[in-house]
């Protein structure tokens, strides 16, 4: 109950902090941009078993126009716990990815506009273990990881436009078992004010 009181702090102050932006907007910082990221994710768990896992992410997405591109500054953040009822072992995965990198912008009409991204990744992730003897906590930072992605905005009406996006994190891994990349998908709802 508690995570979840936090979760929806944690929305309430990128949403509040994303309306200051906003109305700071119009005060000659009409490059820049934030939007919040609300949403969930699909990602595959090794820990208590192989399974597929749905969890909440949140976070934002920082957009400064540039002269002949955009530049991108992306936070999101991500938890989700796991049981195994044989051992009454608990399993609590938090974890932080912060994307930087350049977008390039098309408008395909009044309706429609599409872009390119591409730059680096870092990950942190802090992984807990709580068993009836007791806690332990390992944490792990990656490497500096390349991305590249592609997405398309419909423009509905005058304030809000659906997103559809696809974003390939190249993640290099010791088992042959596994894809060197991380395939994230995305779609989303945008509201202007």
């Amino acid at each position: 109950m508690i995570k979840y009181f936090l979760n929806v702090y944690f929305i309430a102050l990128i949403l509040a902090l994303t309306s200051l932006i906003a109305n700071a907007k119009g005060s000659g910082t009409d490059n820049l941009s934030v939007s919040p990221i609300i949403g969930f994710e699909r990602i595959q768990k090794f820990v208590p078993t192989p399974t597929m896992k749905t969890r909440m992410i949140y976070g934002a997405q920082l957009l400064y126009k540039l002269p002949v591109t955009t530049a991108e500054l992306e936070y999101t953040h991500a938890q989700d716990t796991s049981n195994e009822a044989i051992t009454s072992t608990s399993y609590q995965d938090v974890e932080d990815k912060v994307k930087i990198g350049l977008r390039g912008n098309a408008d395909l009409g009044a309706y429609f506009s599409t872009y390119l991204r591409g730059g680096a990744q870092l990950r942190q992730n802090k992984h807990t273990q709580t068993t009836i003897t007791g806690v332990s906590t390992s944490s792990n930072t990656s490497k500096v990881n390349p991305y590249i992605g592609s997405g398309l905005a419909i423009h509905v009406m005058q304030y809000f436009s659906l997103s559809a996006d696809i974003t390939m994190v190249y993640v290099p891994t010791s088992d042959a078992a596994l894809s060197p990349y991380e395939i994230q998908p995305s779609l989303g709802l945008s509201v202007g004010f």
